[in-house]
This record gives C-alpha cells, structure tokens and sequence, in this order.
C-alpha cells in the first residue's frame, strides 16, 4: 500500500474512532487520499461529508457545526492557497476557543522551496493561532492533539500516486475510544456583598445557562446579558438602561462577575468600572486573554462561600429604571432596525437556532430584545468579523429542523458566495438592506468628511436579483406587518428575507431618541 493511502487512512480511522462525525471537504487533487478516505468512510455511515467548493466558507461552515456540536470538526483542503482561506475562520476559533481541525494537505517536503506547483511553507503557517500544530508525512497518534479546544493544524505530505492501489475493507471493526474528559479546576468564591451584579457575554465564555443562572441565584444578582434570548430573568434592555453615567453611578455594584468577554456595549463596559470589585470567570483568560485584569481571574463558574442577601432598596431602582427602558423602547419606530430586532427574536418558535451577525444586528438584539430562554442562538464573537457568516449559519443549519440568521446587507454581500453551494437545510436569512455600513452612523464617525465614501458604503446592489441569480427563493419587505407575515411560513430549503430598511442616518437618529427618551423619563 502507498505512503499517502496509508496516511489518510489511519487519520481518518483515528478521527472516527474520537468521535469525530462532521467532516468539510473542498474539493482538491493534492487532498484526493483523504477525499476518498472520507467518502468511504461516509458510504458505511460512519461520518457526514460536506462539500464546500470555497476554502474560506468552508472553514466557517465546519465553525458552525462546531458550535452546535462541541465536536471537533475537520476541514480538508488541498495545497498552496487553499490553505491560507482557512485563516480567518482559525482566528475567529481561536478566539472562542471553538474546535476547528484543519486537515491541509501539502506536497512533500523535499519539494519545498524548489518552485514546485501549488507548493508553500504550510508548516507552522497559522502561527500562535493554532493550539496544536504538526507537519507530517507519516500516521500519528491524533488523540492527545484533540484533548483540549481551540483549532489544530495538521499539515499531512501526501506523495504520488495518490489514489488507492487495494480494495481492502479498512474501515471494518472500528469501535468509538472513551476519551476521559478533564475534571475543571473548581473555585470558592467569597461573596458577602449586597449589591452584587452578574454581567454575561454573548458566548457565556462556553458555559451552560443553567450553571450561570445557579450562580446569579447564589449572588442574589442583577443580571445583565448580551444575549437576552437566552436568560428569561435577565434585565431587559440593559445598554439603554446604562447610557446614561448617573445611572451607571447610582447602581454601582460592589461586587461584578463577568462571564465571558463584554463586546457589544460600550454602556456595559464603563458601568463595569464602577465596580468596587471585579471578578472575571473565563477560562480563555489563561492563554489567550493572559493580559486581561480583574481583582480575580477563575477558569471555571465557582461555589459561592458566604451568606448573601440583596440590598432591596438597590434592586428596586434596578426595576424602575428597567421600566423607563422598556416605555422608551415601547415608543420605538415600528419599520426600523432595532425594532426588526426584537420582532424576529420575539415572533421565533421555541427552540429554532438563531444565527445573529455582527455589526448593528447583534447590538440591536441585545438592547431591543425582550428576554426570553427558549431560542438557541450562536454569533461569531471571537473576533466579531461580518466575513464567513453565510457559511457558518448553513453550518449550524445542517443540525437543526429549524434555523434562522439575521445579517446586515454588507455581512451578507461579504459571505454571498456561500449561496453556490446550497445544503438544503432549512435556513431564512434576514438581511437588514440600508445599503451600507449601518453601524457607523451610530459611531463618532458620522459626522466627519467623506463619511459616505469611507464609512458608510453604500453598495446599491439589487439584493433580490442577486439571490435570484444564485436561484435561492427570495421575497422583499418593507413592514412590520410584512415581516411579521414572512416570519410565519416555513420554506423548506433556503429563503431570504430582504428587510428595506430606512436610512442609515435616520437609524442613527432613532437609536440616539430612544436613549434620550429614557433619560428624559428617568429625569422628568
């Protein structure tokens, strides 16, 4: 049997024999023992193969079945440029810590730096970026590279010829390895406090809500969430709650648990210095937020030690503030993007996953959203870029009956590629059109010269005819009341949702009303 044979059999053996059951392959001639390992192993039902003929989505597309799952996801790509596609989705794992393996094969290594076809320095190639990186053209023991989380590359040199030379029956006998997971280190927290708060990222840091909500219940908490969809009891609208300092000052907690990192209000982050005492739970905080400060750093959700009561007068002004909030979003134009916002995230079955886009729409759920705890939701907030949301939304659609996103206009235009290499998941995209950069006019920036030009963006591209052209089902709506009627019909493959948005400035302008219209309650 050949050397390449050989080498993708026993990876792919491995890899099923750790569980692995997604794999994503772009096609490719160099990858072509692994492609057709893959394939046998998918013929006898031992793993799901997914084709995505673009490197860059297919990276994201694995991310987001990796964020369903918390399986490790192979992604498998040929040679040379391919491989670099991969790197913004390696940033955006490694920065959730999410488990994306990169399968990339290589030619070997007596070829590199000879002018040989298709042939770069792949080894080491994603840098600190990787957990775990190996350059090989011979079987290794993948178990321990997989133990952990955040992605791995390995780079695998595959010599001609590339094609099997036998019909064995290789995958027979495979049987699943028990992988002993480790214990998390555990942590006493001494909390004795009145005025405690519990503040919640959007990724919750990989924790699960249940445990979160046990702790908020032992500190007595105020919960403030960056995802209301998934904690009922959490304060509603809290970044229009905290716009203003001297309510920021006047709730100031002594006591602040942070879960995760903070990244979509800038009302959150300066309410947090408030704090007498701070303490951040994340177990990234060890390797890749090593430089993070707080008056203490946990790795994992701790055992509150102390008796706590909740300052009753304290929690009451929480309360009434919250109501000025919610009376001021009750006053919100009803055809605008915040509105939309909280809509979608209101009108959504129980248990349908949401995918949510950075940029405004993810702001606008977290301040416009009323809190609920029965929608699944996923965003890409390791580094919060608009590129591979397409694809990492079709991803997590392959594991649910059920999926829904929400994307600005140049989120969408950025991944449309993606809409070539259709699953036939049910997926409905909604896609905010303000014909630009949305977030911007909400920035300090939207004043400046040429704020058009360089910043807002406006693209004036046909939305509804570029989906069409991709033959993807499409409609346009331009009303609550149309959105409303879109929401409630179910599509059995991919649709998108084309939401005409008002202007950006008028945007701008509505968000600032709204916040003044709380302050001029609260001051009244």
């Amino acid at each position: 049997m050949n050397s390449s044979t050989i080498l993708a059999r026993s990876t792919v053996r491995q890899l099923i024999e750790l569980g692995i059951e997604d794999v994503v392959l772009s096609p490719g001639s160099r990858n072509t023992p692994l492609s057709i390992a893959f394939y046998q192993a998918e013929q006898k039902g031992l793993v799901r193969l997914h084709v995505r003929i673009d490197e860059r989505g297919a990276a994201f597309f694995a991310l987001g079945i990796s964020k369903v799952t918390g399986n490790y996801v192979p992604v498998v790509c040929t040679s040379g440029t391919a491989v670099a596609n991969y790197y913004p989705a390696v940033l955006e794992a490694y920065h959730s810590a999410n488990k994306l393996l990169l399968l990339t094969a290589d030619r070997p290594e007596r070829l590199r730096r000879t002018g040989s076809n298709q042939t770069t320095i792949q080894k080491n190639i994603f840098g600190e970026f990787v957990r775990q990186s190996v350059d090989t053209a011979i079987p290794i023991d993948l178990e321990q590279l997989l133990s952990g989380s955040g992605p791995v590359h390995i780079n695998l040199q595959f010599d001609e010829p590339l094609l099997p030379e036998d019909s064995s029956d290789w995958l027979s006998g495979i049987k699943h390895k028990e992988v002993a997971k480790k214990a998390p280190k555990k942590y006493e927290l001494q909390a004795t406090t009145k005025r405690n708060v519990l503040i919640v990222g959007h990724d919750r840091a990989g924790f699960e809500v249940g445990e979160i909500e046990r702790l908020a219940s032992d500190l007595a908490a105020v919960l403030i969430v960056e995802d209301p969809l998934r904690f009922k009891t959490a304060i509603a609208h809290a970044p229009i709650l905290l716009s203003d300092e001297r309510v920021r000052e006047e709730l100031a907690p002594d006591l602040a648990v942070i879960i995760g990192r903070t990244t979509l209000s800038r009302a959150t982050n300066a309410f947090i210095k408030f704090a007498k005492r701070t303490v951040v739970i994340d177990p990234r905080a060890k390797v890749i937020d090593s430089a993070r400060s707080a008056d203490e750093i946990l790795s994992s959700i701790p055992t509150v030690q102390g008796r706590v009561e909740a300052d009753k007068p304290w929690i009451e002004k929480w309360s009434n503030y919250e109501q000025y909030a919610k009376e001021s979003v009750a006053n919100y134009p009803e055809w605008s993007e915040g509105s939309l916002a909280a809509q979608v995230a209101e009108d959504l079955e129980e248990d349908v996953a949401l995918f949510i886009s950075s940029s405004r729409p993810i702001r606008d759920v977290e301040a416009f959203a009323k809190p609920r705890a029965d929608v699944i939701t996923f965003a890409n907030r390791g580094l919060a870029g608009i590129d591979g949301n397409i694809s990492t939304a079709m991803g997590i659609a392959t594991h649910f009956g059920e999926t829904y996103a929400i994307l600005g206009d140049l989120a969408f235009l950025h991944d449309v590629s993606a809409l070539s290499n259709l699953t036939g998941d049910p997926l409905t995209i909604i896609v905010v059109d303000n014909d630009g950069g949305g977030i911007f006019s909400t920035l300090p920036q939207k004043d400046v010269e040429g704020f058009e030009k360089i910043f807002g963006t406006p693209h004036g591209i046909n939305l509804a005819k570029v989906v069409s052209g991709f033959g993807v089902s499409n409609e346009i709506v331009t009303s609550a009341k149309e959105l409303k009627i879109a929401l409630r019909r179910i599509y059995p493959g991919l649709h998108v949702i084309i939401a005409k948005m008002p202007s950006r400035r008028e945007n701008g302008v509505m968000i600032l009303s709204c916040i003044g219209a709380f302050r001029k309650r609260l001051f009244s």
